[in-house]
C-alpha cells in the first residue's frame, strides 16, 4: 500500500501550535485515534484526551469505549510510542509511552512534532491490489449518436476526499469522456454508503503488467468529487486514514 508523500504534509515544532491543537481537541471532544501496529497490522482505538498537564509534558488518554480499554491496552503493551491522528484537524502525531494505569488509561507525553495533512494534497488510498473492499454504482449514457444508458458497478482503485478512480474495459471507454459530470456515484466501503457527484478528469490507458495485475489492455478513468458535504468528506478521510499506511508520515 501506497505511503503518505511529504509532499502532502507540514510539520510543525512549535510548542504553543502543538499544545493549542491539543487544548483545543479535548476542548470540542474532537474525535481521536490512537493507533499502532499490532503484528503488522493497523489497529486504532478511538480515545479522548482526558487529563492534560502541560506543566508535567504529559496528558492522560482514555478510550471513549469502556469495551475498548483492554484494545488501547494491547496497543502499548511492549511498544514504546502511541500513534494519533485527528480527523477533525487532518493532524498526525507520535508521543512516547509513559504508563499503562491499572484502570485502562495511558499516560503519554506531549508530541514534539505534529504532522499535518495539506487539504489541497487530498491523501489518496491505493485499494486495487488489496483485501479492503470499495464499489462505486452509477448510470451512465453513452456518446453514440443512438443514446442508451449502462449502469456501472466497479470496484473502486483509489480513494481519496478529492477524487476517485476505477478501472474501465475497451468497450466501456466509450461511455465516458475527459470533462463528463457524473450525478448520484453510490460509494460503498465498509458499512457506509455515500452519494456523491463527480467530474472526469482524466482517462488513462494501462497495459498489462504485474503492478495493476491486468491480463489485457484496461483504462483508468478518474473523477473529482464535487460539491463534497462536510461529513461526508470526513468519512471518506477517517476511512482512508484506517486503511493507508501513514508510517513514513511521522
Amino acid at each position: 500500500m501506497r505511503k503518505q508523500s511529504d509532499k502532502t504534509l507540514k510539520k510543525n515544532e512549535n510548542d504553543c501550535a502543538i499544545i493549542s491543537i491539543i487544548e483545543n481537541a479535548k476542548k470540542q471532544s474532537s474525535i481521536v485515534f490512537a493507533w499502532n501496529f499490532i503484528t503488522g497490522k493497523k489497529v486504532t482505538v478511538e480515545v479522548n484526551f482526558h487529563i492534560l498537564k502541560t506543566f508535567k509534558n504529559e496528558m492522560i488518554i482514555r478510550a471513549v469505549k469502556d469495551s475498548e480499554k483492554r484494545k488501547l491496552g494491547n496497543l502499548v503493551v511492549a511498544a514504546q510510542n502511541l500513534n494519533f491522528y485527528l480527523p477533525d484537524e487532518l493532524v498526525l502525531f507520535q508521543t512516547k509511552i509513559k504508563e499503562l494505569t491499572p484502570n485502562g488509561d495511558v499516560r503519554v507525553s506531549f508530541p514534539k512534532m505534529i504532522a499535518q495533512v495539506d487539504r489541497r494534497a487530498n491523501y489518496r488510498l491505493l485499494i486495487e491490489n488489496t483485501k479492503i473492499k470499495s464499489h462505486v454504482q452509477f448510470r451512465k449514457n453513452n456518446h453514440s449518436l443512438k443514446k442508451f444508458e449502462q449502469l456501472f458497478r466497479k470496484n473502486v482503485f483509489d480513494l481519496s476526499s478529492g477524487g476517485i478512480s476505477f478501472l474501465v474495459s475497451r468497450m466501456e471507454k466509450d461511455f465516458f469522456k475527459i470533462g463528463d459530470y457524473l450525478e448520484n456515484i453510490d460509494l460503498s466501503f465498509e458499512n457506509k454508503n455515500l452519494s456523491l457527484n463527480g467530474q472526469i478528469v482524466n482517462i488513462f490507458e494501462i497495459h498489462p503488467n504485474l503492478t495493476y495485475k491486468t491480463n489485457y489492455k484496461v483504462w483508468k478513468v478518474s473523477i473529482n468529487l464535487r460539491q463534497l458535504s462536510e461529513e461526508d468528506r470526513k468519512t471518506v478521510e477517517d476511512f482512508v486514514f484506517r486503511h493507508g499506511d501513514l508510517e513514513a508520515a511521522i
